[in-house]
């Protein structure tokens, strides 16, 4: 992607244990990558040791929000700084290794005819390696009923490791309002409504390395409810 500024968006919260090990995976991709690193004032000083760790680094931004926690309200948040530090390509993925860097170069390559890439544990090549069969049965579960309500026509419809170009963003940003994990989903309907050209390519969905999830039984309920307002409102 010759003279195209690339950014890469990693929304954290208690992720001090994987977002150095990440980091330096990620720099070691020969791409010429930004990263935005968003940290909602974690506990765990996840933002303070990024700062730390790569103050001499010029292509590690981070960024520490003080207010009102969120991963809708962190990526939003991203979504604008990728698009001040003049970003021609912007990309977002998990902070716990559960998205592997080793795709990006794949991911950026492929945005060449397309719009949006999505890398997707549900199609061929794709796999998913965690272990509990309950989340996995929750996930299917979810898809299915994203896809029904909202017609949006991807096999991995929660997929938050995705690239875009600059002008989808730029086009979405002003519907966003999402606060919370919903902001994953929420960003795919936009994109539908705007015709956008998407891609899937596949890729293993990893167990997290360390730490523990943020996903729970009235964050889900939270994020089917809000699956049908936007269905309502739209």
């Amino acid at each position: 992607m010759e003279n195209k500024k690339i950014s890469v968006i990693i929304p954290t919260y208690n992720e001090a244990e994987c977002i150095v090990p990440l980091i330096n995976e990620i720099l070691k991709i020969h791409l010429p990558l930004n990263i935005i690193v968003v940290d909602d004032n974690s506990p765990d000083k996840t933002g303070k040791i990024v700062e730390e760790k790569f103050k001499n680094n010029p292509y590690v931004h981070v960024f520490i929000r003080k207010g009102k926690r969120g991963r809708g309200l962190a990526g939003i948040f991203g979504y604008k700084k990728a698009i001040e530090i003049g970003s021609d390509i912007i990309g977002e993925m998990d902070g716990d290794f559960s998205h592997h860097p080793s795709y990006i170069p794949e991911m950026v390559k492929n945005i060449n005819g397309y719009d949006v890439v999505v890398g997707s544990r549900y199609i061929s090549g794709g796999k998913e390696e965690r272990k509990s069969l309950l989340r996995k049965l929750i996930t299917k579960f979810a898809h299915l009923y994203i896809k029904t309500l909202l017609g949006i026509d991807l096999h991995d419809p929660t997929s938050g490791f995705r690239f875009f170009k600059r002008e989808v963003i730029e086009s979405i940003l002003p519907f966003l309002s999402a606060e919370d994990p919903f902001i994953v989903t929420e960003v795919y309907f936009y994109i539908k409504k705007k015709k956008f050209k998407i891609k899937e390519i596949p890729i293993t969905f990893y167990e997290r390395r360390k730490g523990k999830s943020k996903l729970n039984m009235r964050i889900l309920v939270k994020y089917l409810v809000k699956v049908l307002k936007l269905k309502l409102l739209s």
